[in-house]
């Protein structure tokens, strides 16, 4: 029951019920989660200025590191305990370790004085995890793909050549 006394002036039923919901509003809500990259880069930040960087920012500027001959051939596995263990393709193996003393010291401009010390270097095949090496890649397999439906036998034979020759000097160049 509603009582208005004399000396107000009639409200109407709207104002009634925001003067009601404003007198018994509940808490205000919370404020959303912070962004989790804020809180991870706060973590990471020091520890990697501690611990060095991690395989993947070696792997985004290796061409500099090691030069762009070598870098075709190799790739940086992992570091422990102060060794970057490198994967080369066959005789650039024993290029890397004679180039050694050049590349710590590459690897020591980058990081500062927590790069690794030593290389071991690992016969295999490096996969290439730089960024910029995936976009040849996927146009090639673009290429790839449109090809091959040809109705013609002999045109079928010619394009399906073609790809097995591409895909031939991709795996040369170890992608």
């Amino acid at each position: 029951m509603i009582v208005m006394s004399t000396s107000r002036r009639p409200t109407t039923l709207e104002t009634l019920a925001a003067r009601y919901l404003n007198e018994r509003r509940g808490k205000a809500a919370y404020r959303g989660a912070p962004p989790a990259g804020q809180a991870a880069a706060k973590i990471l930040k020091p520890l990697s200025l501690k611990f060095g960087p991690g395989t993947n920012r070696l792997a985004e500027h290796w061409s500099e590191i090691v030069g762009d001959r070598l870098a075709g051939w190799s790739a940086p596995d992992a570091i422990r305990s102060g060794t970057l263990y490198i994967i080369a393709k066959g005789p650039a193996g024993t290029l890397i370790e004679a180039d050694a003393p050049r590349i710590l010291e590459r690897l020591r401009t980058l990081s500062g004085p927590s790069a690794p010390t030593r290389l071991r270097v690992k016969q295999g095949n490096p996969s290439k995890t730089v960024a910029g090496s995936h976009t040849v890649t996927d146009r090639e397999v673009k290429k790839d793909m449109s090809e091959g439906v040809e109705i013609d036998p002999d045109a079928r034979l010619s394009s399906a050549l073609k790809r097995f020759e591409r895909a031939n000097e991709r795996r040369e160049r170890g992608e």
